[in-house]
């Protein structure tokens, strides 16, 4: 037996379309795999150009369980991170950031220092950790990440709450995350996963998001929900992936 980590990492692209600044983190991610192949799998990766995003991350859901994958990455187009620091640094941290966010979430702890901790307190009110995913801003940073309190759907987390914390949440958007494969197969082995809910009662109106919906219903299932607030990925202008202004 081997504790490594079979990775999947699932791109949705619309347009087929990144922003240039995924090209650093892909650098810096491809370094920290190499480092660590001890611990992880890199089993599969794929972009895919489908609309909407529901049916995009559904997708990847799936085809990463078909090749056996246990966490998938993924981030989307117009997201990525970068560390702080000079250039060769933050390129090869990027990577590390990542990483350490799965590999943490897999084996349920954080280790801050000496001190191992466990993510989830007290555990035993969960069956496991679903999903875990990095606070990202509204588009060009204008907003506070959509990282909402357990128990009150109107409460969003500010930034200021989740940086350089791993805490448990009630819901957090998809824009950069890791799904636990190894948890859907016992728990939720059959999609859809992410689901757009919409209000027709009047004026059609977007009701509830697809990572919205996972998060309801992971949680309904006794997952957790983790958001690692030790790195926070960069949200650009959607604008900047067609070549415009930002």
């Amino acid at each position: 037996m081997t504790d490594r980590i079979r990775l999947g990492i699932g791109l949705p692209a619309f347009g087929l379309h990144l922003d240039i600044g995924h090209a650093a983190m892909w650098l810096g991610l491809g370094a920290a795999l190499a480092s660590v192949q001890d611990k992880f799998d890199l089993r599969w990766m794929s972009e895919y150009h489908i609309n909407g995003v529901d049916l995009a991350r559904n997708t990847i859901v799936y085809d990463a369980m078909k090749a056996e994958c246990d966490w998938v990455f993924m981030i989307d187009a117009d997201t990525f991170h970068r560390s702080g620091g000079d250039a060769g640094g933050a390129i090869a941290d990027a990577g590390v950031d990542i990483l350490q966010m799965i590999r943490d979430a897999d084996r349920g702890a954080v280790a801050p220092g000496d001190t191992p901790s466990r993510i989830l307190s007290p555990l035993h009110k969960h069956n496991g950790i679903a999903l875990i995913g990095a606070p990202v801003r509204g588009r060009g940073g204008k907003s506070e990440p959509c990282v909402i309190a357990i128990g009150d759907s109107s409460k969003i987390i500010p930034l200021e709450d989740l940086r350089g914390k791993v805490r448990s949440v009630g819901r957090i958007g998809a824009a950069c995350i890791a799904v636990n494969l190894k948890w859907l197969r016992e728990h939720w082995p059959v999609g859809p996963w992410f689901k757009m809910e919409h209000d027709f009662s009047g004026r059609p109106a977007h009701a509830l998001s697809e990572d919205y919906y996972f998060c309801d219903e992971a949680r309904k299932r006794g997952g957790a929900i983790v958001c690692d607030g030790r790195f926070v990925p960069e949200h650009v202008d959607r604008r900047r992936l067609v070549g415009q202004a930002p």
